[in-house]
């Protein structure tokens, strides 16, 4: 079976009851747990193969809003992607209530149908959670936000529960934010969180008001052998506290970070963990923006919170509306292992593979009169790339009419004055020993609206990031030391 069909589902068969004994009588699906993975790397090398890159998520979620008869209740932190928004339009066409809440900063006058409920956050961090309840009875959950990166560009879990029970747990939740306005620290500990799967054991924790972050440090404290982990963002500090201590005692830990969630978290502790020799940074074309984690291969950790100080809800500031699922099944785990060796591997023979054309991210950014676009690649590792080229065009695939020619340790390029109403297509190659490799992905601009541009901070560690100084103030551009060092690595870290 091939692997991008193999990261598709693990079905529990069986009754999915609370412990509490509360009866799914009436339920009018059977009860099961189904895990979901959307491929992006299935579309590389240029990254135009929707349907591939979607996976099997993107078809199950669209499945499930379709199915929906009496109502949907929405809670993602963002939602634009168009087969969302035609999914919501033929739910109001069918008579179904739909309730969407939406981070409040995600919100930019996106036409939802008009019959749709729409609330924003009243969270002065995030309200962050990725998750919608069908019919009182189905629960999907996980890290992905209803966009188009987010299901076919950045990689992002599912997981689809029916039952009653658990979707009752889901709905206070809900109500607590949709309808009595509680976010954040507001937000009470009022539902149940243990169930039962056929004796397999299910756990469901809201952030901050349950406490993740006590049931995810003992869960790494009591790991006996092993631990996988793909993560976007990681700062909280006894999380980072703990996985030392499991290496020190000799736990095998394996892990993805995200690379933009290293460059851009000055609070990040992913630099730490790979001096420490813990992972190995992402070669996703988009985000590494799952947030999951395999224990001692039968215990899975996922759902919306980053292992960050406000995803986890310790931060002194205020803390981000979030879900964690743990699931203690060594057959879902197994998915959850298929899918962490594709993405490992794949960064692995990426960073050392000068004949693999670079990924390519871009961000986009206003000024007064005119526009920025920032773009972006995945390293690869210090010494292998003699140059890379950026080629600007007017329509897409089209001629270059703008070359820029980079050194072998460039990661990105910033283009300023973007005229408005413009399209600006973005391609990256190249070059080791002589040869070139073929373009990247390509990736498109446009000048949005006004955002201040302020200078980067330089540091004895990135002379080169800063030449090309000022940028954005949300892109942090003063790398640790580690970033260096970690791409000079003559051996990359190994699965044992």
């Amino acid at each position: 079976m091939a692997l991008s069909t193999m990261m598709i589902v693990a079905l529990l068969a069986g009754g999915l009851s609370a412990c509490s004994g509360q009866s799914n009588a009436d339920q009018s699906r059977p009860s099961s747990l189904n895990v979901y993975f959307n491929d992006p790397l299935a579309g590389l090398p240029l990254m135009t193969d929707l349907k591939a890159q979607g996976g099997q998520l993107v078809p199950a979620l669209i499945a499930l809003l379709d199915s929906a008869t009496k109502s949907l209740d929405v809670a993602v932190y963002s939602v634009s992607a168009q087969p969302i928004m035609q999914a919501l339009e033929q739910a109001c066409r069918r008579g179904v209530r739909v309730r969407l809440l939406l981070e409040r900063g995600t919100f930019h006058g996106q036409p939802f149908p008009s019959c749709v409920q729409l609330q924003l956050d009243n969270n002065r961090h995030l309200m962050h959670d990725k998750f919608v309840i069908v019919d009182g009875e189905v629960v999907w959950s996980g890290s992905t936000n209803w966009t188009e990166a987010g299901l076919y560009f950045d990689a992002n879990n599912a997981i689809q529960i029916v039952d009653q029970a658990v979707a009752r747990a889901y709905e206070a939740e809900f109500t607590q934010m949709f309808v009595q306005k509680k976010f954040g620290r507001q937000s009470e500990d009022n539902n149940q969180e243990r169930f039962q799967l056929n004796g397999t054991p299910i756990e469901i924790y809201f952030s901050p008001a349950d406490h993740p972050e006590k049931m995810l440090q003992q869960l790494i404290e009591q790991a006996k052998s092993s631990i996988e982990i793909a993560m976007f963002a990681f700062t909280q500090k006894d999380i980072f506290q703990a996985l030392l201590a499991a290496q020190q005692r000799g736990v095998t830990i394996q892990a993805i970070w995200d690379f933009t969630g290293l460059a851009g978290c000055q609070f990040s502790k992913v630099d730490e963990l790979l001096q420490a020799g813990i992972g190995t940074l992402d070669a996703d074309p988009g985000l590494l923006h799952d947030k999951y984690a395999v224990i001692d291969d039968r215990i899975v950790v996922s759902g919306s919170a980053n292992w960050s100080a406000s995803g986890l809800g310790t931060s002194p500031s205020g803390a981000n509306d979030e879900d964690l699922l743990v699931i203690r099944s060594a057959k879902v785990a197994e998915r959850y292992r298929q899918n962490f060796d594709r993405l490992y591997q794949d960064a692995l023979r990426y960073q050392a593979d000068a004949n693999e054309p670079p990924r390519v991210e871009i961000q986009q950014f206003g000024t007064a009169g005119n526009g920025t676009a920032l773009v972006s690649w995945r390293p690869h590792k210090m010494g292998l790339i003699d140059r890379y080229e950026v080629c600007r065009a007017r329509s897409s695939a089209g001629p270059c009419e703008q070359r820029a020619d980079l050194p072998g340790s460039a990661w990105y390029y910033v283009d300023r004055g973007l005229s408005p109403g413009r399209r600006y297509f973005y391609r990256v190659r190249s070059r080791s020993a002589g040869q070139w490799t073929g373009y990247s992905n390509e990736r498109e601009a446009s000048v949005p609206g006004d955002l201040d541009l302020c200078q980067c901070r330089c540091s004895q560690h990135s002379a080169y990031l800063c030449q090309s100084a000022p940028l954005p103030c949300a892109l942090r551009l003063d790398f640790p030391p580690i970033f260096n060092h970690y791409f000079r690595r003559s051996v990359q870290p190994q699965r044992s």
